[in-house]
């Protein structure tokens, strides 16, 4: 698991925008959205709802959300 997915992860939980974080970053929000899915992936769960106009994070992304913070601060 690679540190800058999860600093990443947190900004999405933060700005709940996979494009505002991609203007941040100076990247596609494309690639956002590729590094969050492999890290679901790599982790097994979903931890974000995605819909055409909001993104929520599910009651497991809040979870792990709340557990690595902490430990990234």
């Amino acid at each position: 698991m690679e540190t800058n997915s999860l600093y990443l992860f947190l900004e999405v939980m933060r700005q709940r925008s996979f494009t505002e974080v991609a203007n941040q970053q100076g990247t596609a929000p494309s690639s956002v959205s590729r590094t969050i899915a492999s890290l679901e992936k790599e982790l097994g769960i979903r931890l974000f709802q995605r819909s055409t106009r909001k993104l929520e994070p599910t009651e497991a992304g809040r979870v792990y959300f709340e557990r690595i913070c902490p430990i990234i601060r």
